[in-house]
């Protein structure tokens, strides 16, 4: 039978597996950056193309897609949800296919293509460690950027083997949206070059072609788009602080460890974890982790004798996992978070996907052992990632998991405390919000929810000194001011209101909400309007709001 008629069979098998197991995800509810990403974000709701292009301006594609699922299924969980699915779905695919032209460009062909790459797809739909990328709506970019980077590697691999100046075309364009999705994408030439020597088999004229002709412009390419991403970092995004500093790297090789780890023995998952700090060069854990690295890679260098799939796919992943352990170093971000390993995963499956392919080879006409065992893995990996599903249908449980598997690291608390006033258990969320204060006195943003909470649960009195802090921790933020005058407007101190409101609009006289509620005060708006302030406010106190503009 062709090829052409038996490969899209396994494929789409591979592709329903991965939409199966997260059938129970659709469902779930937003989570933690969810609302700030989308729930929060006028840009978004309001379809406003221009704020979405400025709201991240390394990652417009994300905002896009935010906006064509708020268009097609409004401001709903599932609707993202699925989108979300779909592209994992898609990238199932795509894998499978990256796997089977691998296989087949492979110097030894005495193993089957088609069993690599199912073996290599299926696992990449179901392993657990997918979750977090595929059912945390925030996490859009990874499944995004994933699927325009396998079709720019598909497209350059196919340059690679033929020419064709579309295929060429093709691959830049396509890296280039996928870079516009997530900045990891930036490593795609050094893939593209470790297929290029570890799998095609070709003579030194056609290498120089391919280096000349791909490799080289893609990496100059490369250069310039870090080099400006690393300037956005250091002087936009964080004022000029960032600076490189080795411990922090070497907490991003111990994590790069965690995460291997995890993939084998997938038990122990979190929304966050906490990888402890490393005090330098000399320490025990850098000492294993370097040593380890080293070691890794000079046995993805010998492996190349025994097929080239396992040191591609050992390259892969440790190449596509160097852009967050880079963004560690600058102590940007957490040092670990499992969707970032969603990509990576692909490399490490398809030297596992090899592996499979060996014993489905090394079987012969009797291969029901084979089939049967990895039956009980894919089915035993995708129980688990169903009930991983059911766990982030839960933010609470979510958060308090992560506050057992990291118990003395403040930012579970401050998820569980936001999932908690998200659930609208605002009293519950005032015990958590004061543990981070605690071990975080100087973090505005943890006080200005605390005092939320507590204006909901109206304890009013224990709300001013709180936003005061906040006014104090940031005096350039109307946060403080803005929430003293609201919190004025409760109390039923029109005068006290106004002198917190015009301190805001002598930063910024634009403030558009600071001008509405002066105008609510001097009662001024009209009376539909006034009633939807009242309505805000009264939200915003409980429903216990006691102001007399309200009652009319």
């Amino acid at each position: 039978m062709p090829v052409t008629r038996v490969v899209p069979l396994p494929a789409g098998c591979a592709a329903l597996l991965a939409v199966l197991v997260y059938l129970n995800a659709l469902d779930n509810p937003f989570v933690y950056d969810d609302f700030r990403l989308i729930v929060e974000n006028p840009a978004i709701l309001t379809l406003d193309v221009r704020g979405l292009m400025l709201r991240d301006l390394t990652r417009p594609v994300v905002n896009l897609s935010y906006a064509l699922d708020t268009a097609l299924w409004g401001p709903r969980a599932p609707g993202y949800h699925a989108t979300s699915v779909l592209l994992h779905a898609v990238n199932v695919v795509l894998v499978f296919w990256v796997a089977f032209l691998a296989a087949g460009d492979a110097r030894r062909r005495d193993l089957s293509s088609t069993a690599i790459a199912f073996a290599t797809a299926a696992l990449f739909a179901v392993h657990p460690m997918m979750t977090q990328a595929v059912g945390y709506i925030a996490s859009r970019s990874e499944v995004l950027y994933t699927t325009f980077f396998l079709l720019a590697f598909l497209a350059g691999a196919r340059w690679m083997r033929a020419g064709g100046g579309r295929w060429w075309a093709a691959c830049v364009a396509l890296w280039i949206v996928a870079m516009l999705a997530k900045e990891p994408a930036a490593m795609l030439p050094l893939v593209l070059i470790a297929y290029d020597r570890l799998v095609l088999d070709d003579g030194p004229d056609e290498r120089r072609r391919r280096w000349r002709g791909l490799e080289l412009p893609m990496l100059a390419i490369m250069a310039v788009a870090g080099g400006v991403r690393l300037a956005v970092l250091m002087r936009l995004e964080y004022g000029g602080q960032a600076a490189p500093d080795l411990r922090f790297a070497l907490i991003a090789i111990d994590a790069f460890w965690r995460y291997l780890l995890l993939f084998f023995v997938p038990q122990g998952q979190s929304v966050f974890h906490d990888v402890p700090a490393i005090r330098g060069l000399f320490d025990v854990r850098a000492l294993l982790g370097m040593g380890g690295l080293a070691a890794l890679l000079a046995a993805a260098w010998a492996l190349r004798r025994v097929h080239a799939l396992l040191p591609l796919g050992i390259v892969w992943f440790v190449l596509l996992l160097v852009p967050s352990g880079v963004l560690a170093t600058f102590g940007r971000g957490e040092p670990m978070a499992e969707h970032r390993a969603y990509l990576p995963a692909a490399g490490l499956f398809l030297a596992w996907g090899f592996a499979f392919g060996a014993l489905w080879a090394r079987a012969g006409r009797d291969r029901t052992i084979a089939a049967t065992a990895a039956a009980i893995l894919l089915v035993s990996l995708a129980a688990l990632t169903i009930v991983r599903n059911v766990v982030w249908d839960n933010p609470v449980l979510l958060a308090q998991e992560a506050t057992v598997r990291s118990p003395g690291h403040w930012v579970p608390r401050m998820l569980l405390a936001e999932a908690l006033r998200q659930s609208g258990r605002c009293g519950d969320a005032v015990r958590e919000y004061r543990v981070v204060t605690a071990a975080r006195p100087q973090d505005p943003f943890a006080y200005g929810q605390m005092a939320r909470c507590l204006i909901v649960t109206g304890r009013l009195s224990e709300a001013e000194p709180v936003l005061r802090r906040v006014r104090d921790l940031s005096p350039a933020s109307p946060d403080g001011s803005m929430g003293l005058g609201v919190l004025a407007i409760l109390r039923g101190r029109p005068g006290e209101s106004r002198v917190h409101f015009g301190r805001v609009l002598e930063r910024d006289p634009g403030h558009a909400q600071a001008q509405r509620l002066l105008a609510f005060i001097d009662n001024t708006l009209p009376d539909a309007e006034r009633r939807r302030v009242c309505q805000e406010l009264g939200a915003t106190a409980g429903g216990a709001l006691a102001v007399d503009r309200c009652r009319n």
